[in-house]
């Protein structure tokens, strides 16, 4: 089975419950996920989504030795007294790697959360397209959820779950859900980094980021499959398996 909900607020009670069955994809193109999947590929060891800026800064004081960052957006803007941003670009070797990542954003996090009753919970983008593809090849029960905007639908989360849903397909038969029958239809084969990029351009998470002087954000979440990194979020222990193609990340 191969459901695709484009909102988190669309799943059922008795999904919700059927999710501990249920490997969860979920998806914030702009820019929670391919923020999350760039970190992981840069070399942070945890990451730990939380829903509110107090909850990240006492969580922060757990860790007294300095080996967190606090990442995030609020209006889509970094967080006054944080490390970092929401700017995939930004989450380099040199800033994150051996780092726990300490991370709330408007729409990403709150999908996270919503996913954590899934037997497993990965993140996924453009970026790492092929590499969450290969991750679920032995996958029966795949959901794939997209976080939205404040509540509604974007064009972004579901042209990539299009992306994932065509690809999936290619490997083997999986059972759609209605929504998934439709996303798959978005997404066209001959699609490059460079239609994606105009395409999230012209999307309303794209235009929000253009507006406030982000537009280089797009271009790198619309990079496709350059990342063989795929991380896994365990809610109970809050850590990535750093895994890279379904191969533990040394």
């Amino acid at each position: 089975m191969l459901n695709v909900y484009l909102l988190p607020s669309q799943i059922s009670q008795i999904e919700a419950a059927a999710l501990n069955k249920a490997v969860a994809v979920v998806i914030d193109v702009l820019r929670a996920t391919t923020v999350i999947t760039c970190a992981v590929h840069s070399g942070v060891r945890r990451f730990i989504p939380v829903l509110d800026i107090a909850e990240a800064e006492r969580l922060k004081t757990q860790f007294p030795d300095g080996s967190v960052i606090l990442g995030g957006e609020r209006q889509g803007l970094p967080i006054p007294g944080f490390d970092l941003g929401n700017s995939p670009q930004d989450y380099t070797p040199q800033r994150v790697a051996g780092k726990t990542l300490i991370i709330t954003t408007t729409n990403g996090t709150v999908a996270l959360h919503a996913a954590k009753t899934a037997k497993k919970i990965i993140p996924a983008a453009f970026v790492n397209a092929s590499a969450v593809v290969e991750s679920l090849q032995d996958e029966d029960n795949i959901a794939i959820i997209c976080a939205g905007t404040c509540g509604k639908e974007t064009e972004e989360d579901t042209l990539l779950a299009g992306c994932l849903v065509e690809r999936l397909l290619d490997r083997r038969h999986y059972r759609l859900n209605e929504t998934g029958e439709s996303v798959r239809r978005l997404w066209q084969k001959d699609y490059t980094s460079d239609s994606v990029a105009e395409l999230l351009r012209q999307s309303t998470g794209g235009q929000n980021l253009i507006r406030i002087g982000l537009e280089d954000d797009i271009f790198a979440a619309a990079q496709i499959d350059t990342i063989d990194t795929v991380a896994e979020y365990e809610p109970y222990f809050a850590q990535s398996s750093g895994r890279t193609a379904g191969v533990d990340k040394a």
